[in-house]
Formats: structure tokens, sequence, C-alpha cells
């Protein structure tokens, strides 16, 4: 089976890990208005967050060394692996001993997308890495025989609705998207990966 996995909020505590930029923002004397951290779609372009490039600019508009910025964001990336959910890397090995093939579909600017899961160390549990940078349930997949496990609503109704073979809600306590509804209650919601990970080997034979 195609298993295709979100990053932010589904693997990884992006929640956590936009605290730590906005440190970075406030050490340099910048409040949180200057940072949108989960990449959001823009009206003019449909253009994508790229976290260095905004670094550029704030560096350049406010007469601030670029490095004050940088440095501290190398830093960051260098202990991403802490940001990874302690049920992720367990589930992933779950998928992956029952001959899984596992995927990475995640939204966003493909750079700042790149880095973060690159210094997840979640590489390797992966087939392949899908960067997309237009809407998950728009893409070239065969979405009839996949399972995508995502926290989106808008992508897990558009996923639904692309008549996926499976689609399951991970609703993390801290999740940017965990104040939504789905409007589709056949999608099934876990507020984590063990407690779908329990469902699927209890419950769901098809999983």
């Amino acid at each position: 089976m195609n298993y295709y996995l979100d990053f932010d909020y589904t693997l990884f505590d992006t929640y956590l890990f936009r605290e730590e930029l906005y440190k970075i923002l406030e050490k340099n004397g910048l409040d949180r208005t200057y940072l949108a951290i989960t990449p959001e779609m823009k009206t003019n372009g449909q253009k994508l967050l790229n976290i260095k490039e905004l670094f550029k600019s704030l560096s350049k508009n406010k007469n601030i060394p670029l490095n004050k910025f940088l440095e501290p964001l190398e830093e960051l990336y260098a202990k991403c692996d802490k940001f990874v959910y302690e049920d992720t890397i367990k589930f992933l090995e779950y998928l992956k001993s029952k001959k899984h093939k596992l995927y990475v579909l995640t939204w966003g600017a493909k750079e700042f997308q790149k880095e973060k899961l690159k210094a997840s160390k979640l590489y390797d549990y992966f087939d392949e890495i899908i960067y997309a940078e237009q809407l998950k349930y728009t893409l070239n997949i065969d979405y009839k025989n996949g399972i995508f496990i995502d926290d989106s609503v808008r992508d897990l109704e558009g996923l639904y609705n692309k008549n996926a073979k499976k689609v399951f809600r991970i609703k993390r306590p801290n999740g940017k998207n965990s104040d939504k509804e789905l409007n589709i209650k056949e999608i099934l919601e876990f507020e984590s990966l063990r407690e779908l990970q329990e469902y699927i080997d209890t419950v769901d034979e098809e999983a």
C-alpha cells in the first residue's frame, strides 16, 4: 500500500519550531508579526514563504546584519530532530515492517520544506518526498490507491473528494488546524499516530 504522510503538525511539531523562529525575531528587536511561519498561499500569485528569503528581506529593510538571522537559524536546524513527535519514528517503522511504500506529501515552498525535513533526520524512512507547491489534491497522484494522513481540514476534504482509498486526520493538541472541524464525518480523526497505529493494527485490515 502507498502511504502519503503530511510533515508539519503530523510528523513534526511545527508549533515548537515556530516558537524558536519567533525567538530569532525577538533577539533582533522584531515582533512576531514579521513572520508567517506556516506557508500560506498569498493572493498575489500564490507566493509561498521562503524563510531565508524573508530573513534576507528583513536584514535589508531593518538594517540588521544577515548573520544575526542565519546563524541562529542554522543552529535551529541542527536540533530539528528534537521537534519530531515522539510517536513518529515508531509509526514509520511500523508501516515499513508491513512493507508499505511511504511518501512525504508536504505543502509549501520547496526549499523551506526540504531544509526542515532534512534536518529532522526522517529522510531515510521514505521512498519519495513530494514537495507540493499547489494543493495536495490537484497533483498527479494515484489517489484511489493511496492512504493519506494529514492535519489540514482543507487537504483532507480535498483528498477525500478525489476518492482516495483512505484519509485519516491527525489532530494534535497544539496543531495549527486543531480548532477546525471537518465537514466530512467519514474521515476518522486521531490525536496521535500512536492512536492511528492501534486502529490500523486492531480494526482496519485494509490499511
